[in-house]
């Protein structure tokens, strides 16, 4: 089944499969990349430096749940204000898009800018 899910203080979607009552999620590879740029950002906020290119997925996931046992709460991404402009129709779809997915417009700009990024990278 798919769904969506907030890992950290930020939307993923995700495949819940469940099998003798036992439940598995999975993100798939785009997801973890994503959520692994999303992590390197964000921690720099609460830890020590973070090298998202030594750091393994899983040590970035260790160290974001540490941290939000400790503060009690979610982490969220540092605010950015991109200087961007765009035709009012294109920020009005915008802004409609990051409301559906309970995202800033900024945060879901970055994480599609982080997945086209990817994409490019990844082609070569």
């Amino acid at each position: 089944m798919k769904y969506n899910i907030n890992l950290f203080g930020n939307n993923f979607d995700c495949e819940l499969d469940i099998q003798d009552d036992n439940l598995t999620i999975a993100l798939n590879q785009e997801n973890q990349k994503a959520l692994k740029s999303y992590l390197s950002r964000v921690l720099l906020k609460y830890t020590e430096f973070i090298d998202a290119e030594k750091d393994s997925l899983e040590l970035m996931i260790s160290k974001a749940i540490q941290v939000e046992k400790s503060m009690g709460g979610r982490m969220s991404e540092p605010k950015l204000k991109l200087p961007y402009e765009f035709a009012p129709e294109v920020k009005e779809k915008l802004i409609e898009c990051a409301d559906l997915q309970d995202t800033s417009a900024t945060q879901l700009l970055i994480r599609l800018i982080d997945q086209k990024y990817q994409e490019v990278m990844n082609n070569d």
